[in-house]
């Protein structure tokens, strides 16, 4: 006796369970729950895309040529195949993207570091100013002590002591006064300023801050005959020098009085150059970061006059006498 693996039902011989297990319908069934592929020659054949079920294979052959399962998993295969390039390359967009906004954040941690250099320069300057100040001040109250607890002695004696004293105050004096440093004056008003901001081209703007203080020193910081009436009396601190109209010495920490003046006369000038920098980059691949850090950088550089531009002040100011 021979016994069916999936039915469980005994044949006589082995030629009969053959034919039984490729006839045999309920026996079919069976071997289709064990997930066994039924022989060539039975009853039941399967198509591979919508699993219908066929007596022959040649007519299951036929039907898999023009399944409409089949059309419907290849186009969805393509459609998986365009959808993963899409995610590839919105993906690199991404990362593009991103490194661009880290890049700004790196630009933007520069310049609050260079920020806070400069306000703690600009607190430096203001505790020397303040230590003059008390000193001018100790000394004229020392003054009038003088002339109180002189009144009763003898000419000479007075004479001596104001010696003294015009000695100490020579010494105390700011090192403008002692130059003695003649200049004509220099006029900053907004009038004068405004006539003046087309001298500033796009020529200048792309050198930075040295092109802008190349223009400042040319076209603000010299007289009618071309004489300099702007002059820098310490390079390390970079502090300069200017005559006010009523020919006052005026101290200029920093060159702060003159960026104040300027600025607000070049900020229609900036915005415009900076429009044509941004139409140049539209017309450049969208992986130029470099070119974009670029003119970012240019455009922050000649809005706040930097160190490029305090630099090369200094150099064409500088009073060496």
């Amino acid at each position: 006796m021979f016994k069916c693996e999936f039915c469980d039902k005994e044949l006589t011989s082995k030629s009969i369970l053959k034919t039984h297990q490729s006839k045999t319908k309920y026996c079919l069934e069976r071997q289709k729950q064990f997930n066994i592929d039924a022989p060539i020659n039975s009853v039941v054949l399967i198509c591979q895309y919508c699993n219908k079920n066929f007596s022959h294979k040649h007519r299951r052959d036929s039907h898999q040529l023009t399944c409409i399962e089949k059309d419907k998993k290849e186009m969805f295969g393509r459609y998986e195949g365009e959808l993963e390039i899409q995610r590839k390359r919105y993906e690199g967009e991404l990362e593009i993207q991103r490194k661009r906004y880290d890049d700004a954040l790196l630009i933007i941690s520069d310049k609050e570091c260079e920020l806070e250099i400069q306000r703690k320069r600009y607190d430096d300057a203001l505790l020397i100013i303040s230590d003059k100040d008390k000193q001018i001040s100790d000394l004229k109250d020392e003054k009038i002590n003088i002339y109180s607890g002189l009144f009763n002695k003898d000419h000479e004696f007075i004479l001596s002591q104001n010696s003294k004293f015009a000695e100490r105050q020579s010494i105390t004096n700011t090192t403008i006064k002692a130059k003695n440093i003649t200049m004509n004056s220099l006029n900053l008003s907004q009038e004068r300023l405004e006539s003046i901001k087309d001298t500033y081209t796009i020529k200048h703007y792309e050198r930075g801050g040295i092109g802008q203080a190349d223009w400042v020193v040319d076209n603000v910081l010299r007289d009618e005959s071309g004489n300099l009436i702007y002059k820098c009396t310490d390079k390390n601190r970079k502090n300069f020098i200017y005559h006010d109209n009523k020919g006052n010495i005026v101290a200029d920490i920093q060159a702060k009085k003159l960026k104040e003046a300027i600025l607000p006369i070049m900020n229609t000038k900036l915005k415009e150059f900076k429009k044509i920098k941004c139409a140049e980059l539209a017309e450049i691949s969208d992986d130029e970061s470099e070119l974009l850090e670029q003119y970012s950088n240019l455009y922050n550089e000649n809005k706040s006059m930097g160190n490029e531009f305090d630099k090369r002040l200094v150099e064409k100011t500088y009073d060496r006498s």
